[in-house]
């Protein structure tokens, strides 16, 4: 696939999405209850809050609460139409003009009209998934093509089987390429997402302990993030990361075009790796023995190894030395991963809480020993879904705190309590505390400034980005 020159083929003219009502009723087999099927709809929302002018809305069912009830919501902020399930009798409020489309299941309909819609374009799709270091990697390797591409990106958390239709309703037609994230929590998830996206490149991160409370072990993780390499089959292009043992052993099984990139070994392997102040500079070698110098946006080893991924798949798709250079440089992280912000004591605060396991908080912790040394404090929350494998994790995760050279560990949780006694007996001064407010005391009271560095993190759960914001909250912040 390398000098793919990647095109689009499918809606014409303008640059929004462009659907009619009837195609939406023959993508998903739906039903017309009222309005005009020659209706046109430029966009898709879950949320009424978010609605646009010529949305259609799409009301799920939750735990708390019914989407149905928002759709008059919908019609006011400017939606032109909704989903409707047929087992429910419309409000008899909403207009006969306002187009409603008889549905089974919302979540069904809405994969159908993006597998279908998906079909209309001719571009290549980057699927990436793995247990750690995902969404920096399709960060990068968005930012890595945009460099010469009109790119679609996955934003936010619209990963998962909600998500990604979603982001792939999207596209028009000047895009170029897509980079999609792709999470999963259960067996057939990223199969699931394949067929929708249908991804002609896919990138494995690595295998780890997420999500292993339903999934039971790291085998099924790692059959379950293998589901991508087995809708890719041998037409597609798996990037895979060489410095998992389990990949390389992955790559064994895969009967495609596969590039390993690593440190170790790999197609594209990183040299000379550097820190300097707040930012990772490292030599790459490709496979046609040409080399380039790159610059990380984000300082650490772990995301190097995903500067690398993004790299492979830009070498892939033809891009130039110069180009990758210029479009890794330029990429914008997703909040919460790994982010330096400084308050006005200067003060480093890495922000990586969007979510944690074993895996990214040593990871974490590696990034915080580089960047101050002695003079450090890991803030730590607990990491959940981890079953029965939590209270070791988390004594694993303390006495590698200790072990990598870090000065302080503050903890929050019941759980994160077990790596904070596994850290004291190996002599590293610990605060168990039970909420932010206690850890932010603690904080408080070790006197930090501009020579300390603070890493924040916990399971999504945590909401460890509390922290984070009291600690920046008066004191103003900067990348």
């Amino acid at each position: 696939m390398k000098g793919f020159m990647p095109g689009s083929a499918g809606l014409k003219g303008g640059c929004k999405v462009k659907l009619k009502g009837s195609e939406i009723i023959q993508a998903c087999a739906g039903k017309l209850l009222r309005g005009n099927p020659e209706q046109q709809v430029t966009g898709f929302a879950i949320d009424s809050r978010q609605v646009s002018p010529g949305d259609f809305f799409i009301p799920f069912e939750g735990e708390q609460t019914d989407g149905h009830l928002f759709i008059a919501r919908a019609l006011s902020a400017g939606a032109v139409g909704a989903f409707h399930h047929l087992s429910k009798t419309p409000d008899p409020e909403i207009p006969p003009g306002f187009l409603l489309i008889g549905i089974g299941d919302s979540l069904n309909a809405l994969q159908q009209l993006a597998a279908v819609y998906r079909e209309r374009y001719n571009l290549p799709v980057i699927g990436i998934t793995g247990s750690s270091g995902k969404t920096t990697t399709k960060d990068f390797t968005a930012g890595v093509l945009s460099a010469k591409h009109n790119v679609l990106k996955t934003t936010g958390n619209l990963n998962n089987e909600i998500g990604l239709p979603l982001t792939i309703l999207k596209l028009e037609e000047s895009h170029q390429a897509a980079v999609l994230e792709m999470g999963m929590s259960a067996a057939g998830e990223i199969k699931t997402l394949c067929e929708i996206a249908r991804p002609s490149i896919g990138v494995i991160t690595n295998i780890g302990e997420a999500h292993i409370e339903q999934l039971g072990s790291i085998d099924a993780i790692a059959e379950a993030k293998g589901e991508l390499l087995d809708y890719l089959g041998s037409g597609g292009v798996a990037v895979l990361n060489g410095d998992d043992p389990r990949l390389l052993e992955i790559r064994k099984r895969y009967p495609g075009k596969a590039y390993c990139y690593g440190f170790n070994q790999g197609d594209i392997k990183g040299l000379k790796l550097s820190l300097r102040g707040e930012k990772s500079f490292f030599r790459v070698r490709f496979p046609d023995k040409s080399q380039g110098c790159f610059e990380s946006p984000l300082p650490g080893r772990e995301s190097v190894g995903n500067a690398l991924a993004a790299l492979t798949v830009g070498y892939i798709l033809g891009l130039t030395l110069p180009e990758m250079e210029k479009g890794l440089a330029s990429s914008e992280a997703t909040a919460g991963r790994l982010q330096v912000l400084h308050n006005r004591k200067r003060v480093g605060i890495i922000d990586d809480t969007y979510n944690a396991n074993p895996s990214s908080v040593r990871a974490a912790l590696r990034v915080l020993v580089e960047l101050g040394g002695p003079k450090t404090v890991a803030v730590l929350g607990d990491m959940l879904e981890l079953g029965t494998i939590a209270r070791e994790a988390h004594k694993s995760v303390g006495r590698f705190a200790a072990e990598c050279g870090i000065g302080t560990l503050i903890t929050v949780g019941e759980m994160a309590r077990f790596g904070a006694e596994e850290a004291k007996n190996a002599g590293l001064e610990v605060f168990p505390c039970k909420d932010h407010e206690q850890a932010l005391s603690r904080l408080e009271q070790l006197g930090l400034d501009e020579n300390w560095y603070v890493l924040v993190k916990g399971s999504r759960g945590m909401q460890m980005e509390k922290i984070v914001h009291s600690l920046i909250r008066e004191e103003g912040a900067g990348g």
